[in-house]
C-alpha cells in the first residue's frame, strides 16, 4: 500500500530550554479541518490513529520531511485527544540532524508538519454534489517536520512548542504548552 501525505500548517511555536531533553509539540490531525483533495474533500476521524497509536504509541517516528532513507529524527513520546484534535510530542534524538530541525523550529523556519498515512477505513457520502471521506481508521507510519514551502492541507494544524524540559516532570510541561495555546487561541 502507499502511503499518503497530509501536510499541516504551523503557526505558533514555544520555546522552552531545560535540563537538555529536546521536544516539539504539535497538533498533527485537526478533527473539524477539511482537505481539498481535487477529486473528494477528507476530514480525519476522531479515531483514525487510534489503533496505531495503541500498538506503537511510543514508536511512531519524526522524520525530517518524507525522507525514508536516513534515520528519523524523534519518536513520539506521547499522544492525547482534545476537542480540537490529536495532539502529539516528540522526543527529539540527540543527533546533529535533530538539534538542526529544532533550530529550524525555534527560529520559524519550519512550515509544517505532515502525517504520512496508509488509509484502512473510510466512511464516503455525497455533499453538493462532491464526493467527503472521512478517515475512520488509518496506519500512521510517521510525522513529518518541514522545511521546503508546502501548500498546507490542514491549516488549523500546528506546532505548539519546540522546547527542552525536565524529564522528570513528564506530563505537566507538555501540558501547559498545550493549555496556553488553547487559551491564547480562545483570545483571539
Amino acid at each position: 500500500m502507499e502511503i499518503e501525505h497530509r501536510t499541516l500548517e504551523i503557526t505558533d511555536i514555544e520555546v522552552r530550554e531545560t535540563d537538555g531533553q529536546h521536544h516539539i509539540v504539535a497538533l498533527v490531525a485537526p478533527w473539524n479541518a477539511t482537505y481539498d483533495a481535487g477529486s473528494y474533500v477528507e476530514r480525519f476521524g476522531k479515531s483514525v490513529f487510534d489503533k496505531s497509536i495503541q500498538e506503537r504509541g511510543r514508536n511512531i517516528p519524526l522524520m525530517h520531511g518524507h525522507d525514508r532513507e536516513n534515520m528519523p529524527i524523534g519518536k513520539s513520546a506521547s499522544w492525547e485527544k482534545d476537542q480540537i484534535g490529536l495532539i502529539a510530542d516528540f522526543e527529539m534524538a540527540p543527533t546533529e540532524r535533530a538539534r538542526e530541525a529544532l533550530e529550524l523550529a525555534k527560529n520559524g523556519y519550519v512550515s509544517g508538519f505532515s502525517v504520512g498515512f496508509v488509509p484502512v477505513r473510510n466512511d464516503e457520502a455525497k455533499h453538493d454534489g462532491r464526493r467527503h471521506v472521512t478517515r475512520v481508521e488509518a496506519k500512521l507510519d510517521h510525522v513529518a517536520l518541514l522545511t521546503a514551502p508546502t501548500a498546507p492541507a490542514y491549516g488549523d494544524a500546528q506546532l505548539i512548542s519546540a522546547r527542552a524540559f525536565n524529564p522528570d516532570d513528564e506530563t505537566l510541561v507538555p501540558r501547559l504548552a498545550r493549555w496556553r495555546h488553547l487559551l491564547d487561541a480562545e483570545t483571539r
